[in-house]
């Protein structure tokens, strides 16, 4: 038994090594993105985003992480609610939020600004709570809303307001490629399909992630008493319930019953606005717990049924607003770190096989 224990905790010791000791995000946390300073009043000429990573009880967790917003930063209206979404990258290990980069020319808010005067761009925040540079974007999004942005390996994909160079878009990370014209919000990641929410309700792409123009299908939509204003959507692991949040009736929950979606209640704020905009649900308890972003709220809701009323868990103070919502993203092991694990489990098999023999 002393060898079983030498071994684990040798093992646990070369885990913990591959750390780089820097300050990560904690499994379990969520992180909301914030825009404004905290002085100035929020305006659609742009604000200053940062990160904060709280507890599910609403307590922050260390200082929040600022996003760079002077030239060749990133900065989004501070009155546009669409903008600002938070969205998990393919590698589960980052996420990615969309603006304008500046120094900014011309007048007025920023998506009304050209792509000349005002640049789209993006960053990642890692595991690890770095921010990764701005990449700007080729000529997209002129004079329209970028919503919100998704990475996988070398490719992003973007949702932003239709028209000219806008809608769902592809980066290679040379130049950008239309999608769909379609005036699209925000975009979710399931099973290896990108999906994407509008005011229509939920799509999703018929496999993969699309690198030319494809339309998407459609996913949730037409359903009785379905709310008409969708933007952070979670589906569940098994595939048979969808949370959506929506602008202007809370959070609405829907099942999946005999290959139909249906709908079957909303979570509210109780206040008249039931504002919902970014999206996080835990799953893995007995009741699933709901977390949504309005402009001067996050809030939390348990799911035990039809009439639930979140409760506010962190206020965004003044000069201040909410946008997107994720859980935390955690690193993946490299595949030195599954041969560790691999080899611990194996000497460990082999003490317990001699002691046996």
């Amino acid at each position: 038994m002393k060898n079983e224990i030498r071994i684990l905790t040798i093992t646990a010791s070369l885990l913990s090594s591959l750390a780089v000791g820097q300050a990560q995000f904690a499994a379990g946390d969520l992180v909301a993105v914030r825009v404004g300073d905290g002085t100035t009043t929020l305006a659609s000429s742009g604000g200053p985003l940062s990160l904060l990573e709280l507890n599910t009880s609403g307590t922050m967790i260390g200082s929040p992480i600022t996003i760079p917003s002077g030239s060749g930063g990133l900065q989004i209206s501070g009155t546009a609610t669409s903008e600002g979404q938070l969205v998990l990258n393919a590698d589960g290990s980052s996420l990615t939020v969309a603006g304008y980069v500046p120094p900014f020319g011309g007048s007025g808010s920023l998506s009304g600004r050209t792509s000349a005067q005002a640049p789209r761009g993006y960053v990642t925040i890692g595991y690890d709570r770095t921010v990764s540079a701005v990449t700007t974007l080729t000529v997209t999004y002129s004079g329209n809303n970028i919503r919100s942005g998704f990475v996988s390996g070398s490719g992003a994909w973007f949702t932003g307001s239709s028209g000219s160079g806008s809608g769902v878009e592809y980066y290679n990370g040379t130049s950008s490629l239309r999608i769909e014209n379609v005036n699209t919000r925000v975009l979710g990641y399931y099973g290896g399909i990108l999906y994407y929410s509008t005011g229509a309700g939920i799509y999703k792409y018929s496999s993969g992630l699309p690198t030319s123009a494809t339309p998407a299908t459609a996913f949730l939509t037409g359903v009785a008493n379905q709310g008409a204003s969708p933007y952070g959507f979670v589906l569940s692991p098994d595939g048979n319930t969808l949370y959506v949040a929506d602008d202007g009736i809370g959070v609405q929950k829907f099942s999946l019953i005999s290959g139909n979606w249906t709908f079957e209640y909303n979570f509210t704020d109780g206040l008249s606005a039931n504002e919902a905009y970014g999206l996080a649900v835990d799953f893995s308890g007995a009741n699933n717990i709901v977390y949504w972003t309005s402009p001067n709220n996050i809030w939390e809701a348990t799911d035990t049924g039809s009439g639930t009323t979140g409760t506010s868990i962190l206020a965004s103070g003044a000069n201040y607003a909410f946008r997107g919502l994720e859980f935390a993203p955690q690193p993946v092991p490299e595949p030195s770190t599954y041969a560790i694990i691999g080899l611990g489990a194996a000497t460990l098999w082999g003490f317990r096989r001699n002691r046996k023999s």
